[in-house]
């Protein structure tokens, strides 16, 4: 970006000089394709690149020095190949003052841009054809040493003033390609305008275009009062008011205010910005301080009343399938934090994720190539308080999530509902979790969901399923209605570990003790399929161990055949009491079947012996 800026700065810069050549040229002669050709010739030698300029150059003299043209064109250096040109501007005119020139001051009148088109590409080794540019002016400067260099800037330093009436750049695109030369995103400028400029002095500034990436087509917009140093290497930007709208479904508009200070040095570029963000127009307190050269270093505090992210994620698993909706394109940010070492805090008063409220949240953020990591992230949720190092990737697609989330005296009722729109279950616990997913919204995270994790639970109830009732339906043998599942089961205690792999979530060692039953075995369920599934041992307790041991005798001491399958949105449990029964008396029916058949032998073999002895 600096070099870019540098580079934008440095064109303007040698317009004004070959605006002053052009005067001292045209006082004594003037020849239009002379000095189109000296021109060329310029540029080849300083850049490496070809100019090409179709119309006339046009001038005009006293009192002012005008010269237009259009139709130019610069290609690409040579030592960066592509069929695309760099730059091309349809209409361009500048004018001079000419007796202020006699006293060393320069006052520009105007300078006019229409019609221009700026083209970024990259080779296969990450170089931007600007640098390739740039590299080549340097390379033909070499013989310059340093100490010439900063003379030759501080003589430009010690010049007059320098005035501008205004600046006019209307119908302006900067087209962003790829490695591949595919076009990623296309910044049009419609009309930026700049009026009565002076460095040292407050000048109001104003722009609108559009922005286009991914096939989505954003409105901007900014304004603010520019103050430019001397040097020119020093910036600000006061009462800032910018704004992207319609970036996607998502994320409709963002906003940013405040005061923008940019200090260009020899190597880095320091940016510091400090006032507010808006993102769907609620409002993010920013301070910013960022050095660009070869890495981004970015220092950023973040903080927020209230914040709502509903909205930017997708449907949650109970919830039927939305509109599909193309998903945000991250692949800029990614491409940001490859060269950039990100450090900062972030407070949020009341951070809201769907129908989860997180309070009093905070958390200090780092980057690792393009995974961006919350670490810790802490905040009071589920009425209780949970922590976690949480990161993400976005160079995955889709987006890659690890979190290691440390639940502590929450309500995990509150959390199914929250994330998951499910009312099944209810209790005060611990949730420890070392997962991995990624994905655009809950249900998604869930199916890609895969690590290990410990649940542990007390005082708690499971709704829509009355294993009381379930078990009074098994002693009469009574087919289950919808009775059976309009209750609830409470628990006194329920602990399981936790084993997930690409949205397959078991629990192999699950127990959970209530005040009539103990009840271990093996639950499951598949995300990707919304099912459930489950085998358990019941063990009874209290008056409905009596009822059942005073009318099944057989079964006394015996755990009972419980089964748990269905959906999420109807899950469903049995107790096969009579085929615990049939099993049973199965074996017994068996032995006696044994022993029958065993006499059936003994008899067959006395009656052979005794018609055979007879026949002798």
């Amino acid at each position: 970006m600096k070099r870019l800026f540098k580079w934008i700065l440095g064109i303007v810069s040698t317009l004004i000089v070959l605006i002053l050549a052009l005067g001292i040229v045209a006082v004594i002669f003037f020849n239009s394709d002379e000095l189109k050709n000296q021109l060329v010739k310029k540029v080849k030698a300083e850049t490496s690149a070809d100019l090409v300029i179709e119309k006339e150059l046009s001038l005009s003299f006293f009192p002012w020095l005008q010269i237009e043209t259009g139709g130019v064109t610069l290609s690409q250096p040579e030592s960066f190949k592509s069929d695309k040109h760099l730059m091309r501007v349809g209409q361009v005119a500048a004018s001079i003052k000419l007796m202020p020139l006699f006293s060393g001051d320069i006052e520009v009148g105007a300078i006019e841009l229409s019609g221009a088109e700026l083209n970024l590409l990259r080779d296969n080794n990450g170089r931007s054809n600007i640098e390739s540019l740039v590299n080549a002016k340097e390379s033909t400067s070499s013989t310059k040493t340093s100490d010439t260099k900063e003379a030759s800037e501080s003589s430009i330093s010690k010049q007059g003033s320098l005035s501008l009436e205004s600046l006019v750049l209307t119908d302006f695109t900067l087209n962003q390609y790829d490695y591949a030369e595919k076009l990623s995103q296309s910044f049009h400028l419609n009309k930026l305008e700049v009026n009565d400029f002076a460095p040292e002095s407050s000048t109001p500034i104003s722009a609108t275009g559009t922005l286009q990436a991914d096939g989505a087509k954003t409105d901007w917009g900014l304004s603010g009062d520019l103050w430019v140093g001397a040097d020119f290497k020093k910036f600000k930007v006061s009462e800032l008011d910018a704004e992207l709208e319609g970036l996607s479904e998502q994320l409709k508009n963002i906003a940013l205010t405040g005061n923008l200070e940019l200090n260009m040095a020899n190597k880095t570029t320091q940016v510091q910005h400090q006032g507010v963000v808006r993102l769907n127009d609620q409002p993010i307190n920013i301070q910013l301080n960022a050095g660009f050269s070869t890495f981004k270093d970015i220092d950023v505090k973040l903080s927020s009343k209230r914040l709502e992210l509903e909205g930017l994620m997708a449907a949650t698993a109970g919830q039927n399938k939305p509109k599909q909706t193309k998903p945000l394109d991250l692949s800029p940010i990614a491409d940001f934090l490859k060269r950039a070492r990100v450090k900062g805090q972030l407070e949020v008063g009341e951070l809201v994720l769907k129908n989860a409220t997180f309070n009093q949240v905070s958390a200090n953020l780092r980057n690792k190539g393009t995974t961006l990591f919350l670490d810790p992230f802490k905040a009071d949720a589920f009425q209780g308080h949970m922590e976690t190092v949480a990161s993400v990737n976005f160079a995955a697609k889709p987006l890659a999530l690890s979190i290691q989330p440390d639940f502590n005296n929450i309500q995990i009722g509150d959390l199914l509902a929250a994330f998951f729109e499910m009312d099944k279950l209810s209790g005060l616990g611990e949730l420890d979790l070392n997962m991995k997913t990624n994905g655009a919204g809950v249900k998604q995270m869930l199916q890609n969901l895969s690590g290990t994790g410990n649940l542990q639970l007390t005082d708690g109830a499971f709704n829509g399923i009355d294993i009381e009732k379930l078990i009074q339906s098994g002693l009469s043998l009574e087919s289950l209605n919808k009775q059976n599942y309009s209750g609830k089961t409470s628990f006194a205690n329920l602990s399981s570990n936790i084993k997930a792999n690409n949205g397959l979530i078991e629990l192999p060692d699950f127990k959970l003790n209530s005040p009539v039953f103990d009840l271990v075995g093996k639950a499951s369920t598949n995300a990707n399929q919304e099912t459930l599934a489950g085998n358990f041992q019941l063990s009874l307790k209290g008056k409905l161990k009596e009822l059942v041991d005073q009318k099944y005798p057989k079964l006394q001491g015996k755990a009972l055949p419980f089964e748990l399958k269905g959906t999420w949105a109807e899950p469903k449990a049995s107790i096969d009491i009579e085929a615990l029964l049939k099993a049973e008396y199965q074996e017994k029916v068996e032995q006696k079947k044994e022993e029958l058949e065993d006499k059936a032998k003994d008899k067959l073999k006395d009656k052979l012996g005794d018609i055979f002895n007879r026949k002798k």
